[in-house]
């Protein structure tokens, strides 16, 4: 989408802007003709509105990755379902439903502390996404199965998406590397 719909810094730029002009304008015309600094007000108004209103495609994606995030966290894969595409599949997960399950497993077995994101490249062409992402992922070093090799892990994972209805969806997620280690899901 459009740069004015990612952020309102734009559209509350050209609100200064105006807003000197119409200051200059207001000097030379002797104090008339207050009614001008409307413009830049309307401007400033538009950029948030327009910023809180519209939610672009990476916006939404955004969205998408911090749902799946804090179900991580929380442990509830039942969450992240609505996110998963109908026809998912990866090299080891052949439906959603399989997906969902193993989600369940390792969402259980981790006990996942705190997941942050560390990196993100997405690339979006038109109903088609797709992203690399690493994490740092914290594991409770009592309670989690993994934490033997250490509570500190970096995982990067490759997403591919489809538009669905307007609602963009997780069609396949490959499990690059675990700490710069390349891995896939049948090692976990």
């Amino acid at each position: 989408m459009s740069l004015i719909f990612e952020s309102p810094w734009l559209l509350l730029a050209v609100s200064a802007v105006l807003l000197g002009v119409i200051s200059v304008v207001w000097q030379m015309r002797g104090h008339r003709g207050r009614w001008m600094f409307v413009l830049p007000v309307l401007a400033a108004m538009s950029a948030v509105g327009l910023d809180v209103l519209v939610q672009t495609d990476s916006e939404q994606i955004q969205s998408v990755l911090e749902v799946c995030r804090r179900a991580a966290l929380a442990g509830d894969a039942g969450s992240i379902a609505p996110f998963i595409a109908s026809d998912y599949r990866d090299a080891v997960h052949s439906t959603r439903t399989e997906l969902l399950k193993a989600a369940e497993d390792v969402f259980r077995r981790a006990a996942l502390e705190r997941v942050v994101e560390r990196g993100h490249k997405l690339r979006i062409e038109g109903d088609t996404a797709q992203s690399r992402i690493r994490y740092r992922v914290h594991l409770d070093p009592q309670r989690s199965v993994y934490a033997a090799g250490g509570s500190l892990l970096f995982v990067v994972l490759e997403i591919d998406y489809r538009r669905s209805r307007g609602q963009w969806q997780i069609r396949q997620v490959v499990l690059v590397s675990v700490n710069d280690t390349p891995m896939g899901w049948k090692d976990v």
